[in-house]
């Protein structure tokens, strides 16, 4: 999908967060934004989860042959003693031989350039655990978006030279001539990393990015020829994640009985610290741009709405494939999505978005008015952070209001219908796909609007 009209746009605009520009003198002396895990639970307004084994949204093992099935559960990731806990256990959970927990501050917090700090104690690697402290690119899909490794433990290597532990690597990943380039290094630390408190720091700005171990660099890239090698994706903003995953290609471990590292393995992030001071640098913060609660506007030109979606300005409806515009009365105002579906082949499409922050609407509904009389079975979507989202209209099925009679009829879709929904940050507010239909299909859609409980 083309997503070239959102990334021409000012980045803070495009991702629909509240960009903060902070005087260099403070910046320079103080965080300007921080997470020291006080409080009795993970916030929710900083943090979200990756859940399952990556199978759902098409890249089983996390694109990596990892083992585990990552949960929100607190046994995997808590906040105790202010420390973040992520806990990897041996345990068979459903159809995977351990669990473990990955977060991300997506749609929640992004940044780019600064002095980002962590201190942080990591499990004992041993065979098969893998520690990870990253960044991934806000905007694109991988290697697109870019990918900054801070810090990961437990590799491959490090294991045959009896070095699990104390060797510490860091890379970056990006799309290069259209493929996927990448850049790694590693160093070997005095002692072992997990036997205390390492304070791991990245210093990112237009020319280089670099990180360190209490002092020791162990990875260095310049990024400062952006055109030449292609390296647009570093600078653009990008979140954090922390995960600790067990085996997977990076360990070298792809059998759950080689995994020998002492379980439960427990990796303790005491806090994190971001600094800036480069006139460039850009901090983006979810919670500051959340959209009130009430009826939001997605395709929708009635009155009385909290807000709505500007098409052409922070917002596009993206045709997908199969499907010609067909002349129809809208149900209200000026304009309508219509449309006709060839038999034969997929259709689908999207309002895309970036980043809307619509956790008030939580325990509400996605209402829309549609008319058709096709029988085939469609599906509705969302896409937030946790990936797409569908509900199934099947012929005799559940359709939430909907006839298939060719005349309007409201349908109204709760929320809690889609599964794995992040509405902290929803990134495509309304889609419709369908396999291929064995007989032409005409769709109408209008008035589409999320309403808050």
């Amino acid at each position: 999908m083309d997503r070239t009209s959102c990334i021409a746009l000012p980045i803070a605009a495009c991702l629909g967060f509240a960009a903060l520009a902070l005087p260099a003198a403070v910046q320079a002396q103080t965080p300007v934004w921080e997470e020291n895990f006080n409080g009795t639970s993970i916030d929710g307004n900083t943090w979200t989860f990756d859940v399952g084994t990556g199978c759902q949204i098409g890249i089983c093992g996390w694109g990596n042959n990892e083992l585990q099935y990552y949960t929100s559960r607190p046994e995997n990731a808590r906040v105790e003693n202010g420390n973040l806990v992520i806990e990897a256990r041996r345990e068979t959970f459903e159809g995977s031989p351990f669990t473990s927990a990955r977060l991300k501050t997506e749609g929640r917090v992004h940044f780019k350039y600064g002095t980002l700090e962590a201190r942080i104690k990591t499990p004992e690697a041993g065979n098969g655990l893998w520690p990870a402290y990253w960044m991934l690119g806000a905007i694109g899909v991988w290697p697109d978006r870019g990918e900054i490794d801070i810090m990961e433990i437990g590799h491959v290597d490090g294991i045959a030279a009896g070095m699990a532990n104390r060797r510490v690597g860091g890379a970056v990943h990006w799309n290069y001539g259209g493929g996927h380039a990448s850049h790694g290094d590693f160093a070997d630390f005095p002692g072992n990393l997990h036997d205390d408190y390492r304070t791991y720091r990245m210093t990112w700005d237009p020319d280089f990015i670099r990180v360190t171990v209490d002092g020791l660099q162990y990875f260095e890239m310049a990024i400062s020829d952006i055109e030449g090698a292609s390296l647009h994706e570093f600078h653009a903003p990008h979140f954090l994640l922390l995960n600790l995953a067990v085996g997977g290609t990076y360990t070298g471990i792809s059998n759950p009985n080689g995994v020998t590292a002492p379980l439960p393995g427990r990796m303790l992030v005491d806090w994190i610290r971001l600094y800036q001071d480069h006139p460039d640098s850009e901090l983006q913060l979810g919670g500051d741009s959340a959209v009130p609660a009430g009826r939001f506007g997605v395709y929708s030109e009635q009155g009385g709405l909290a807000g709505a979606l500007d098409f052409g300005s922070d917002a596009d409806l993206f045709v997908w494939n199969n499907l010609a515009p067909i002349s129809a009365a809208p149900f209200e105002g000026n304009e309508a999505m219509a449309f006709r579906a060839s038999a034969g082949q997929w259709f689908g499409l999207g309002i895309l978005t970036d980043y809307r922050n619509m956790s008030a609407y939580a325990g509400g509904a996605l209402k829309f008015h549609m008319r058709t009389t096709t029988p085939s079975t469609f599906k509705i979507g969302i896409n937030t952070s946790f990936g797409d989202s569908w509900v199934d209209f099947t012929a005799g099925g559940p359709n939430y209001g909907l006839v298939r009679d060719g005349q309007w009829h409201q349908v109204t879709i709760p929320f809690s219908a889609f599964y794995d929904l992040d509405l902290h940050a929803v990134k495509q507010m309304f889609m419709v796909v369908a396999d291929p239909p064995a007989q032409d299909v005409e769709l109408v859609i209008d008035n589409v609007y999320y309403q808050s409980p």
